[in-house]
């Protein structure tokens, strides 16, 4: 059975689709069987896996809708080693029932104060839904598009720490090698994305929220 991470914020544009894209190549280019579904109405995850992804062939499939969501992640997850699940960029039925299915969730978020707020939402849904089906879901916030030598960065992660978010300790920087991913569908292999990518996903084997590498 499938290691279940749900990618989830209730805003748009803190790089949901990105992290899911990252992980994704990352672990199938290192042998795992994995899997994602693209919940997000707009579907930039499977064109992407359809048309411009240049690796190890991995499932992506598109499903919005709430009620088929719920059926299709244990279904799916049953055949693979990995399932990712991108969702919308806002607060819907599909990211619910993604959430309450998940292993692990993963919230992106950059660092202005509309995106505090709404990290701390997605999080505090996680917690909900996990007291309601009595059982641990963990939420761990991801800092993206991070400049760690500005003042800005230095004031978000204060004020995240002060809201009592769950962090990872990895971040992900403002570089052009995450855009380059978008568009020609390799996985960057210079510093700091590739050293940041390998970062990540140490981490989360860490907290055995991945499945550990193939031998």
């Amino acid at each position: 059975m499938a290691k279940i991470i749900v990618v989830a914020s209730s805003k748009g544009g803190v790089g949901k689709t990105l992290v899911s894209m990252v992980l994704a190549s990352r672990l199938a280019t290192g042998g795992l069987r994995v899997a994602a579904i693209d919940a997000d109405p707009n579907g930039a995850l499977a064109d992407w896996r359809a048309n411009v992804w240049d690796g190890p062939a991995f499932v992506v499939e598109a499903e919005p809708d709430a009620a088929r969501l719920a059926h299709r992640i244990p279904d799916l997850a049953a055949s693979t080693d990995l399932l990712i699940v991108d969702t919308a960029g806002f607060g819907n039925q599909a990211a619910a029932a993604a959430i309450a299915s998940a292993d692990a969730v993963i919230v992106p978020m950059l660092a202005s104060r509309a995106d505090i707020a709404e990290a701390t939402r997605t999080v505090q849904l996680a917690q909900g839904l996990a007291r309601a089906a009595r059982r641990d879901i963990p939420a761990r916030v991801l800092r993206n598009k991070v400049n760690a030598r500005t003042a800005v960065a230095q004031h978000a992660r204060g004020e995240v720490e002060s809201a009592g978010l769950p962090l990872l300790a990895t971040t992900l920087s403002q570089v052009v090698a995450y855009t380059e991913l978008t568009h020609n569908g390799r996985l960057p292999r210079q510093a700091p994305a590739a050293v940041e990518i390998e970062r990540l996903v140490d981490e989360l084997r860490g907290f055995e929220w991945l499945p550990g590498p193939v031998r």
